[in-house]
């Protein structure tokens, strides 16, 4: 938490100081770019929370909002400068913390899950503001899950041996069970601020909301698993 207050911080002060810095009557949009196309890098921090039904699994606690990272690419449209396109190809962690406390054992048996996803959102982007314009945006994605690697501590024949491994998606368990295919919603706000004439700097919240369960129905009675995953990014975006 203390990590994403500091990020936000940093990135309303460099927008604040961009603002501050620039004449808004210098910084005039070139004839050409009120349509125009753009590319840019993002990078950020995220929170995952998983979602479960745990009716039947009262030994087992999930974190909520285990923390992660992002970062990626950024494409845009504009064909009125009040609306935008925009495509990223990001990669997100949406990772999950998971105990199981038996009620007949005293010890936490914990599992640290960090999942990488690549995720392809497309959204319309409402624009409001010249300098420093405000954005509101929202639309859908879809995303592929890439690797995940587990590590904790399990109970076995001879004691409570500690792990760390990769899950590997080729083998006959995981085609059965694990689900790659990543799709649902996303949506939130953002700043910007325009920088001689070309560079935009901005920041963003964002949703992930998934509708996907990472599970295939590969047993009765399962229980469905969907990520959310809260995300502050900032990024740099050239206009062409």
């Amino acid at each position: 938490m203390k990590k994403q207050f500091v990020l936000t911080l940093f990135l309303l002060v460099a927008l604040g100081c961009c603002h501050a810095q620039i004449n808004p009557a210098e910084v005039v949009v070139k004839p050409n770019h009120t349509k125009h196309f753009s590319v840019g890098l993002l990078g950020g921090i995220d929170r995952n929370y998983h979602i479960v039904d745990m009716s039947y699994m009262v030994d087992y606690k999930f974190d909520k909002y285990a923390p992660g990272s992002t970062y990626g690419l950024q494409l845009g449209y504009t064909p009125v400068k009040w609306l935008s396109l925009r495509m990223d190809v990001a990669m997100v962690q949406k990772n999950y913390n998971r105990t199981h406390k038996p009620s007949i054992i005293n010890i936490d048996f914990y599992d640290s899950v960090t999942n990488q996803y690549i995720n392809i959102p497309l959204v319309a982007m409402l624009n409001v503001g010249n300098v420093v314009r405000l954005h509101l945006f929202g639309g859908g994605y879809v995303g592929y899950w890439l690797q995940s690697h587990h590590k904790g501590l399990t109970e076995g024949v001879f004691g409570y041996p500690t792990f760390d491994e990769d899950v590997d998606f080729s083998t006959t368990e995981s085609q059965t069970r694990d689900n790659r295919l990543d799709m649902g919603l996303t949506y939130g706000a953002g700043l910007s601020c325009m920088l001689f004439h070309s560079l935009e700097l901005g920041a963003e919240v964002r949703w992930y909301y998934g509708l996907q369960d990472i599970q295939k129905p590969y047993m009765t009675n399962l229980n469905p698993r969907y990520n959310t995953t809260f995300v502050i990014q900032g990024g740099i975006s050239y206009w062409m």
